[in-house]
């Protein structure tokens, strides 16, 4: 009963919160006419020739497709969302996709190698760990059912249309893995009859390529077939992410090679009716940048097969989407390690692992009478691991293998009670996990790895239920203010790396857990929208998040020698702990003349550990900070358009972080500034600029490597178009 109070007062006191910021402006009578011209379908550019500034400090495009799987007006939907346009990719400091999520409040992205990092991770919402925020592409799930997380290498940002992002738990309509929320990246599709784009690049550390686009369509603009051809390569030296003070002759540069290439067809017959076919190859090897013997050192390969197809079908009352994937990764990584203290004992193993996501869902979107709109869905989605360690210096072969299957059942339902004032949201989603077909099995072991034959696992089938409901009540004040108070609940399965594979991992020797149960959140939030004039907007919102079964790394009590320099503590991942997130965070735009812009937003985490129940082990975590949550986060960026060239400059500043479950280890706070410089000639050619790190305030990450400091990159491009009939 104390918990159920507890959470009305919190309700009550964020109602407080959304009255007391939106009253200014209910007292003030200020006016916005862009939230009813949007209600009333109403052409912005009947009142006004400037595109430019309402696109801008509109933080959203009229229609959001993330939150509830089909087109819907921003003004109906209850939760904190947020976009960045085509006009906003294009002139960010940003040479990676994750890069341009900066823009979003709360969003923390770890790339601390910058383009040589393996993989990037993005978490929201004082969560940490990439497995917990779901990412799409073009509404097709990234993560992947092995290790949770994504590779967002393969998401090259110039071909990117805008990024649409819902944030708290969405598993109420996507499932697992939206527990901090939902980001949609939605590629573009040709608007012309033909149109293209070619682009160069050459930068630090030796590092340049290109791309190229082309694409088209026939008919007029809603009818006829579409097409988009897409390139891409680099390749880069890299640099020595070890400190000076402690390398030595085994430490080299990481460096990178990768390319994309993909093709989509598609036909369009309606507004909003198409059906489309993509398919997509990614390379990629990225050097660990320690070196013994092979040439180059260790590596990691993700080659990637991706297909989809998508139907969505506007009728007048009506709205269905179909839409199937299958995503193929060949995973390959080649180590090589150095024991000192054993002999200079050698080590070289390589990494074969094939994993496969794939799946289809189908939601019916209804628009009844009385100002109701209903919708239902079915989710069915497999993810499956194959994968081997074979030891090159020994006999060695370690195979681990597991499969999951997903099936859900969702509906939502939408009120206008008071038309242009009071809309509620109900949605409510079931999904039941299979784990099953489970297995780790040691061919020919040595003493590397006969050890592992004491630890047997029992990989027996598992089945998980969950229900994730969600309610939202948005709330109209006057023209330009708007609140919204909702509760939803998220969670997320354990990955197949958890549940069927014994092996080392930086924290010790970790043994499968098939039995694993999902994690849970319950967030309750509000928030306002305050446009005061046609040039300065913000966005507040305030949460907390009540986190049940999380999982962590527990350790058995024993310890073992794995081959390495000492020996390490044998942990297996169980749920274990209870979480409480307290956040905050505000977004601001001011649009000061139509040639400069500001931008900034702050976010603030509290994100602790509220209960820890491991019988055995000899650590309480209760109260302790989740690891790799920084507690203030701060964004500011400036863009300045004129005549001679185009300036974007920006600044991201983020807290400390703790690197320990204990916390008794920290990385320190870490501030950077970005640059970049653009001209267009002739609508056509451009010549830009990007400076990264600018004033080259280098920083340590978790595992004590270096960042790789101030990073240039010179760029030209082409672009045109070709109209065709309207």
């Amino acid at each position: 009963m104390t918990g159920y109070i507890h959470r009305f007062r919190l309700l009550f006191l964020m109602a407080g919160f959304t009255i007391f910021a939106t009253w200014p402006a209910i007292a003030g009578k200020t006016c916005d006419l862009m939230p009813l011209m949007n209600q009333a379908g109403i052409p912005p550019d009947s009142l006004s020739t400037d595109t430019t500034q309402r696109t801008w400090i509109k933080d959203l495009p009229e229609f959001f497709v993330t939150a509830t799987r089909s087109q819907h007006n921003i003004e109906d939907i209850p939760s904190r969302l947020a976009s960045i346009g085509s006009n906003e990719i294009n002139i960010m400091p940003a040479v990676t996709s994750d890069a341009l999520l900066e823009l979003i409040p709360g969003a923390n992205i770890d790339r601390s190698n910058g383009i040589f990092s393996k993989n990037a991770s993005i978490t929201m919402r004082g969560l940490n760990g990439t497995p917990r925020t779901l990412v799409l592409l073009d509404g097709i799930p990234l993560n992947k059912a092995d290790g949770g997380g994504l590779n967002w290498n393969r998401v090259i940002p110039e071909f990117i249309n805008r990024i649409e992002v819902s944030k708290g738990p969405a598993s109420s309509m996507y499932g697992s893995n939206a527990m901090g929320g939902v980001i949609n990246i939605i590629t573009d599709r040709p608007s012309a009859a033909l149109q293209g784009m070619v682009k160069t690049f050459y930068g630090s550390c030796n590092t340049f390529g290109g791309l190229f686009s082309l694409g088209g369509r026939s008919g007029t603009a809603n009818k006829g077939f579409y097409y988009t051809l897409n390139a891409f390569y680099r390749q880069g030296e890299g640099y020595i992410m070890v400190p000076e003070n402690t390398r030595d002759s085994m430490d080299v540069k990481n460096g990178l090679k990768e390319g994309l290439v993909a093709a989509r067809i598609g036909y369009q017959y309606g507004k909003r009716s198409y059906t489309e076919i993509e398919y997509s190859y990614y390379s990629d090897k990225r050097y660990d940048g320690f070196e013994v013997y092979e040439p180059g050192g260790g590596y990691n390969e993700y080659p990637t097969h991706s297909v989809r197809v998508t139907s969505n079908n506007n009728f007048s009352r009506a709205e269905l989407l179909v839409s199937a994937y299958y995503q193929n990764e060949f995973y390959h990584r080649l180590s090589e390690s150095m024991a000192a203290k054993k002999g200079n004992k050698y080590t070289l193993y390589k990494t074969d692992s094939r994993r496969i996501d794939q799946g289809i869902w189908s939601n019916l979107t209804l628009h009844g009478k009385h100002r109701m709109t209903y919708a239902i869905g079915i989710d069915i989605r497999s993810g499956s691991v194959n994968a081997s360690d074979t030891y090159i210096t020994a006999t060695d072969v370690l195979i681990n293998r597991g499969r999951m299957d997903f099936f859900a059942l969702f509906g939502e339902y939408e009120w206008h009670v008071v038309p242009e004032k009071l809309i509620i949201l109900a949605g409510l989603r079931y999904d039941i996990a299979r784990f099953y077909d489970g297995s780790f099995v040691i061919e020919q072991p040595t003493t590397l790895t006969s050890f592992m034959a004491d630890y047997p696992t029992n990989f027996s089938n598992t089945t998980w239920h969950a229900l994730s409901p969600k309610l939202g009540l948005k709330y109209t004040f006057s023209k330009n203010i708007n609140g919204y108070l909702s509760y939803s609940r998220g969670f997320r399965p354990a990955m197949l790396d958890d549940m069927c594979k014994n092996g080392n991992v930086t924290k010790g020797f970790k043994l499968a857990n098939p039995q694993l149960r999902p994690e849970t959140i319950d967030n309750y939030e509000a928030g306002v929208d305050w446009n005061p004039t046609a040039t300065l907007s913000f966005q507040p919102s305030v949460y907390i998040s009540e986190g049940h079964d999380f999982q962590y790394f527990v350790s058995t009590g024993d310890s073992i020698n794995t081959g390495g320099d000492k020996d390490k503590p044998i942990i297996r991942r169980k749920n274990v702990s209870g979480v409480q997130i307290i956040g905050a965070e505000i977004a601001g735009r001011w649009m000061i003349t139509q040639k400069l812009r500001l931008v900034a937003n702050y976010s603030f985490n509290d994100s602790k550990i509220s209960s820890f129940n491991s019988p055995g082990e000899n650590k309480d975590l209760t109260g302790k900070y989740i690891v790799e949550v920084p507690r203030n986060q701060v964004f500011a960026g400036i863009w300045w358009n004129n005549r001679i060239v185009q300036v974007t400059l920006t600044f991201n500043y983020k807290d400390f972080q703790w690197n320990d479950d204990e916390n008794t280890l920290k990385t320190a706070p870490s501030n950077t500034f970005d640059l970049r410089l653009g001209h267009t000639f002739g609508d056509k050619f451009t010549i830009s600029a990007t400076i990264q790190d600018i004033f080259n305030t280098r920083y340590y990450d978790s595992k004590g490597n270096l960042s790789p400091g101030r990073f240039v990159m010179l760029n030209l491009a082409y672009g045109f178009k070709v109209a065709g009939r309207e």
